[in-house]
């Protein structure tokens, strides 16, 4: 999964009172699930430690300028995040993790379990993605599994 960082989470915090958006689920757990891995029994956790050791990928933008329900949804033409999720799901198979099936759409969840209806634009909620985590999650909790740095390998200059 992909975590927004503190600034962008308060800027979400924001936007739920401004919309009345009941928080029913800590900010902190806020996230956008890149790729399920299934079971998570110490084989298969150990087997995603193993493949993302030399998982060699960028830091990349999202972008989110509007809301359904309670779901951030993103903005438009953004290719990054599925470029990057369909690589990390090419390296993950390649190294003979069966996944699940999952049609992967950039989002996040802000609360859960209600039924809104709400179609907004929003104020742009951006952020550049460094790192990636192997969450387990269920029953209302998460186990941190791991963390993995994304490294720009392209110079930036200053003009």
């Amino acid at each position: 999964m992909i975590k927004p960082r503190s600034l962008e989470r308060t800027a979400m915090i924001r936007l739920c009172a401004a919309l009345g958006i009941e928080i029913s689920y800590a900010p902190e757990r806020w996230h956008s699930t890149l790729l399920p891995i299934g079971e998570s029994t110490r084989q298969a956790i150990e087997a995603v430690h193993e493949a993302l050791r030399m998982f060699d990928a960028e830091p990349f933008p999202v972008a989110f300028d509007h809301i359904e329900g309670d779901t951030l949804k993103p903005r438009k033409g953004q290719r990054s995040p599925g470029a990057f999720q369909r690589a990390l799901a090419a390296r993950l198979a390649r190294c003979g993790i069966a996944l699940p099936a999952y049609a992967f759409s950039l989002h996040l969840n802000l609360a859960y379990g209600g039924t809104s209806v709400r179609r907004a634009a929003i104020p742009l909620i951006e952020w550049r993605v460094d790192e990636i985590l192997l969450i387990e999650s269920g029953s209302g909790r998460h186990i941190d599994h791991g963390c993995w740095s994304l490294s720009a390998r392209q110079g930036a200059f200053a003009f």
